[in-house]
């Protein structure tokens, strides 16, 4: 063990465990002195196969003991040129090197130990946002294809883009994405990549889908619907597709008939675009381009009160494509 007063800042400590993962693909180098850490990283991100030629993100975490005597809490969020904090408290907090892709984690062994509030809350958004600084453009939408033909399921919350996603799955569609679509910066193609394997609902989606009974779970502190994709039998997945339309759902309860509209490159740009990152990082040319690719595709509003009518309305209009 290293005497603390001849090393305060631990920067000699012992990451005997480390590993690479690859969410979305993309290399990401994990070291701690916790073998829980890369357990919990499995989980995430085990099945995930290296995809892209890209410099490697690196992550250490450094699990201590104690900590955390008055509960865990959420982090908090700040950021400033390159650099981004996420702090909890004293115990439990983050930093990353937006630029250089690079984050560090002080954590206690209590936050560790539950993994799913250490995955959601540590793990998985240091990683995922190193991720959206350095190599994708995230936005908040599903994504599924019809007969090749991607389509990107964008809207407000409460749209229902997990459900519709969902639903079209059901329907023989190729699922790809609940409500997370990633754009890779180092390709020239309108290609979305996402996370298949899991799909995720509010628990009001019990009444569109009764055999999501007894899946209702706590994620993020609210109760969740979540369900591993490999759970259902006939269930078409895929981690990529390039994408055909960009459609902007609206649940419209009076609708009589589902409706697809025409919306601008503007207007898209307008609804789908958020830039929560630090204005000084040059890595936002590569996100307005990787944007600006997606808008190349043919956009609509899609008003619609029931599914089935909805995706038989989105086939027609894939198979015209």
């Amino acid at each position: 063990m290293v005497d603390p007063m001849s090393d305060p800042l631990q920067t000699a400590a012992n990451f005997r465990y480390s590993d690479s993962f690859f969410p979305y693909g993309f290399q990401v180098y994990l070291r701690s002195n916790n073998s829980d850490v890369l357990a919990a990283a499995k989980e995430s991100w085990g099945a995930f196969r290296g995809r892209f030629e890209s410099k490697p993100l690196e992550l250490r975490v450094l699990v201590s003991r104690g900590g955390a005597a008055c509960g865990k809490s959420a982090p908090l969020y700040r950021a400033q040129r390159n650099l981004l904090t996420a702090i909890a408290d004293a115990d439990n907090w983050a930093v990353c090197d937006l630029a250089n892709g690079f984050g560090f984690l002080n954590l206690s062994g209590e936050v560790v130990e539950d993994s799913e509030f250490f995955r959601f809350h540590f793990l998985e958004g240091a990683v995922y946002t190193l991720l959206n600084a350095c190599h994708i453009l995230t936005i908040h939408a599903g994504c599924v294809a019809w007969k090749g033909t991607g389509v990107v399921l964008a809207g407000q919350s409460g749209a229902g883009k997990s459900s519709f996603a969902y639903a079209c799955a059901r329907r023989g569609w190729t699922y790809v994405a609940d409500d997370a679509s990633s754009i890779p910066f180092s390709l020239s193609t309108r290609t979305v990549l996402g996370n298949p394997r899991t799909v995720r609902f509010r628990p009001s989606a019990l009444k569109l889908f009764p055999e999501l009974q007894g899946c209702v779970k706590l994620r993020n502190g609210k109760p969740t619907i979540e369900i591993k994709t490999e759970q259902f039998g006939n269930f078409e997945s895929a981690e990529q597709c390039d994408v055909g339309r960009l459609i902007f759902l609206n649940r419209d309860a009076s609708a009589s008939r589902p409706a697809l509209s025409a919306v601008s490159r503007g207007e898209s740009r307008r609804r789908i675009y958020q830039s929560p990152l630090p204005a000084e990082l040059p890595i936002h040319r590569h996100r307005r381009e990787a944007l600006e690719r997606l808008l190349q595709a043919e956009c609509y509003e899609l008003s619609y009160s029931h599914f089935d009518e909805a995706i038989t309305l989105l086939e027609r209009t894939c198979e015209q494509g």
